[in-house]
């Protein structure tokens, strides 16, 4: 039997679009949406649900790597974990006031469900749940910004490349082709359901994201000044690229406790000492101007976001 039926959000976090201070954010507020008919639902153990976007990709494919560390290959393991989240998901709706709405969030719905038959089986699962309407919150940063930001947090990550990748890759496509997302995600759950927002939003995204739950009273819970992951000044990047060249074991995902440890003491210093933003190469900047950013920009009229 279907459950009650109660409303969700569904945050589809697009790369680097604050989604893991907005997660942060929604975390300490529980107590606040409890009180104003919602609840924020993440899985156990983590600040998201990329639990629930792992379980709705395709048999077969194995480009998650939440599926790949946990050894879930073959299909029957594959299909054991997808009863392991639906039991999980029934059990906290279970727990939860009767029409209570609920928000679910994590960037791995935009990164890992990239075919429209794997955003079917992802709106097939809420409606299963009882979870209706849905909402769908797709937040979408100008290109250019968003591949100097991921370049700094992927030299924080320990890669070795000079420059971020081309813009041609498949990579930077899926994350890059705003309109395409949006295509996407629309044919599944229509044009009305999925609200595309720009990235940053003028009073913060988690401000942002409380103002499309309804007529919420009282003012809303505080928001942190800094968000998480702060980016890196140029020559902050540089400097950590050429560590990863030359100690390519130094990396934050070493299997040496001693050295995770000494990364993270170092970008948190970075992070304080020499925060800014990384800028790529002026040819290499162009080249994402003309692919990408034109397109944002119509992109940007047609949402009736503020100029």
């Amino acid at each position: 039997m279907q459950s009650p039926s109660r409303p969700v959000v569904l945050h589809v976090g697009t790369v680097k679009t604050g989604s893991t201070s907005l997660q942060a954010y929604l975390v300490r507020q529980q107590a606040w949406l409890n009180q104003h008919g919602w609840c924020y639902l993440p899985a156990s153990g983590r600040r998201d649900r990329r639990d629930l976007a792992a379980a709705c990709i395709a048999l077969g494919d194995q480009r998650d790597e939440l599926l790949r560390g946990q050894g879930l290959l073959r299909d029957h393991q594959r299909l054991a974990h997808r009863e392991a989240v639906r039991q999980q998901l029934e059990q906290q709706l279970a727990a939860l006031p009767p029409g209570q709405g609920v928000i679910l969030s994590s960037e791995h719905f935009h990164l890992s469900l990239q075919r429209p038959e794997e955003i079917a089986a992802l709106k097939h699962w809420l409606e299963g749940l009882g979870l209706a309407p849905i909402q769908v919150v797709i937040y979408l940063r100008e290109p250019v910004g968003l591949m100097e930001s991921l370049y700094s947090t992927m030299v924080r990550s320990g890669d070795q490349r000079r420059l971020p990748a081309d813009p041609a890759d498949p990579f930077v496509a899926l994350i890059c082709d705003h309109r395409a997302s949006l295509q996407r995600w629309r044919a599944v759950f229509g044009q009305d359901a999925v609200k595309a927002r720009p990235f940053p939003p003028p009073q913060g995204i988690g401000h942002d994201l409380l103002s499309l739950l309804g007529d919420l009273s009282g003012p809303y819970p505080l928001e942190p000044r800094h968000q998480s992951n702060r980016g890196l000044n140029p020559w902050a990047v540089e400097q950590l690229r050429r560590l990863n060249a030359h100690l390519p074991w130094c990396t934050p995902q070493s299997p040496l406790r001693l050295v995770r440890a000494f990364r993270r003491v170092m970008d948190a210093l970075l992070s304080r000492l020499a925060c800014g933003s990384y800028r790529m190469p002026q040819a290499q900047r162009q080249c994402y101007l003309e692919r990408y950013s034109s397109a944002y920009g119509q992109l940007a009229r047609q949402e009736g976001w503020p100029q």
